[in-house]
């Protein structure tokens, strides 16, 4: 279709061309218009110095409403409306002409030519009513163009404004999704730290920190292996405390048991461990609480549950109670893991495993913590029992030793009488050690069993050349036989003998005492509740410890002014209790005390 008059004068537009349809309609509407001032007007016009623009297109160019703006759109828009309207009468004439001659062709150009002069007029009156509404000529364009394009009409409050181009309402989407993303960023962020933090606690002898948080565990991540640091002695984490259940009991000798303990509702385990190393177990008997510690004998290549290999012991409060009362499915607290008595693989090229009755259960551990990761080297195990009876996981350690070439095992039966028993007999001599272990001298030992088998088997290889420090022993057993106790011992008062100041029985307990670590020259406060320890941390003052149930002996310091009761105090031997020394883990007072830390 041809374009309207450029100057928009009031008379028909000229005979459209072969164009038609929307195309034709747009190219109308669209088409140069100079306003009568000519192609040539200026800048301020509506054609700029390019030449004349599209009426519509240069209305876009009007970023306000100015009264300059306004004189030049509204002469335009009524020129518009007036030859859109006649264009619209001149269409039907020429309509109601070719209905009288029967002419189709005719009739079809007439109609084209009524809906373009409708169009035509609708654009200036369109433009007049944005005039009279106070409207931009940037909305009046765009509400045209969206009207020849079909297109819904845009929403006021997006016309309203906005910044860059964009309406308010987009605008504040696109904040609140970047607030919803940076705030999900940032939960993942703290979710990573805790994850790694947790990861930290539940390495054993990692660095120790302030925090006092008991976390479970990450259910799959595989056991770490000791730093050299933690091996030599540095302090270890505090161990996970929670409750367990029995889903099983073997009886491995007549008097030992393997209890299987695993997470209460069959959900992931809550902590990992190293090979040797224990957990202590809390039970409640007769009204009164009982803390022993047992050797891990599982493997931590067993993800779902760990076990505790317990010999009734004829004095053993504990474990008379474990294998006379307890029963499968019943829960019993734990406090694990602890100890620095393991091998992992990584500490030395080779292992000799030393031991004597109950004292298998860690060396089982690392045996099976060993060929169940396919540990190249050689595996020596040395076992004294008294008769073969007494030989714990017999059956396991024959297929062990058939299953894997690199893995040795020597029994030896000191009491074989009455038996079909046709190993070795005798006890942890030179000659069976020598026999059994080829150039023990350049190889790592691993030493546990009763404290009088230690002791000789320690004497023993000191005597063939072994150094002390490539021998390893577990330390962590209570002391053995005494009276069965029928009830819970009170707990027990620990004296310096040193400038004692005891507190006078008849003077009120203070509420909250002072503890000063003489070696730190540190000094803090000692709530009734709260023990030496804990007092110590939270001044900063280092002090060694493990298990923190008073089982392993790692927390012993001195006291060497005041008095403290212990709930616990398994690991001090008499002596230490007469030259004033302390588990400051179990360690509490209502008194000042001076402590050698």
């Amino acid at each position: 279709m041809k374009a309207p008059n450029p100057t928009m004068g009031a008379g028909p537009p000229a005979a459209p061309a072969a164009a038609s349809g929307m195309g034709g309609m747009m190219g109308d509407m669209m088409a140069p218009s100079g306003m009568g001032g000519g192609a040539g007007e200026g800048a301020a016009g509506c054609c700029g110095p390019m030449g004349p623009k599209p009426f519509y297109a240069s209305m876009m160019d009007f970023p306000k409403l100015t009264d300059e703006a306004r004189a030049r759109i509204r002469p335009e828009a009524l020129t518009r409306l007036g030859s859109g309207s006649q264009a619209v009468t001149d269409g039907q004439a020429a309509l109601h002409r070719a209905q009288a001659a029967n002419d189709a062709a005719a009739a079809l150009t007439a109609l084209r030519d009524v809906r373009d002069g409708l169009s035509l007029a609708q654009s200036g009156a369109g433009a007049l009513r944005a005039l009279e509404a106070g409207q931009s000529p940037e909305q009046t364009a765009l509400a045209w163009f969206r009207h020849e394009m079909t297109l819904p009409p845009a929403d006021r409050s997006e016309m309203a404004g906005g910044f860059r181009g964009l309406s308010w309402l987009h605008v504040l989407l696109m904040i609140l999704l970047g607030a919803a993303l940076t705030g999900a960023l940032w939960l993942q962020w703290i979710r990573a730290r805790r994850v790694g933090a947790l990861a930290e606690r539940l390495t054993p002898g990692a660095p120790a920190e302030p925090s006092t948080a008991e976390p479970a565990a990450s259910p799959g991540s595989a056991p770490a292996v000791m730093s050299k640091a933690a091996e030599a002695g540095a302090p270890a984490r505090r161990p996970w405390i929670g409750v367990l259940r029995i889903k099983a009991i073997f009886d491995e000798t007549p008097g030992v048991k393997t209890f299987r303990l695993m997470e209460p509702n069959l959900g992931p385990f809550p902590f990992t461990f190293l090979p040797g190393q224990y957990a202590t177990v809390t039970s409640e008997i007769d009204g009164k609480k009982v803390r022993r510690s047992y050797t891990i004998s599982s493997s931590p290549t067993q993800r779902d549950y760990i076990e505790l290999t317990v010999k009734r012991e004829q004095y053993g409060l504990e474990s008379r109670h474990l294998h006379d009362r307890v029963d499968a499915g019943d829960l019993i607290e734990v406090a694990a893991p602890a100890g620095s008595f393991f091998f992992t693989g990584q500490e030395a090229e080779g292992i000799v495993l030393i031991a004597g009755g109950v004292g298998i259960t860690p060396m089982m551990s690392v045996l099976r913590y060993l060929t169940d990761r396919a540990y190249p080297h050689d595996i020596y195990l040395l076992y004294g029992v008294r008769t073969p009876a007494d030989i714990i996981f017999r059956e396991e350690l024959a297929h062990l030793a058939r299953r894997h070439p690199n893995v040795h095992v020597t029994i030896v039966v000191s009491q074989p009488e009455g038996t079909e028993w046709a190993g070795s007999v005798g006890f942890m001599t030179p000659e069976f050690i020598i026999a059994a272990v080829p150039e023990i001298v350049r190889r790592r030992v691993h030493l546990c069993g009763p404290p009088a088998m230690m002791e000789a088997v320690k004497g023993v290889l000191r005597g063939m050349g072994v150094p002390d420090d490539q021998v390893k022993t577990e330390n962590f057993a209570p002391p053995k036989g005494g009276p069965v106790l029928e009830t819970q011992p009170p707990a027990a008062e620990v004296t310096a003998v040193v400038d004692v100041a005891v507190v006078s029985p008849s003077a009120p307990p203070s509420a909250q005492a002072t503890v000063t670590f003489s070696k730190s020259n540190k000094s803090g406060r000692l709530a009734p509740d709260q023990s030496v320890l804990e007092a110590a941390e939270a001044i900063g003052v280092a002090i060694d410890y493990e298990c923190r149930v008073g089982i392993c002996g790692r927390c012993k310091v001195p006291l060497r002014q005041g008095s403290v009761s212990m709930e616990v105090q398994d690991s001090l031997t008499e002596g230490e209790k007469r030259d004033g020394v302390i588990l400051a883990c179990q360690a509490k007072s209502v008194g000042d005390l001076v402590v050698d830390a």
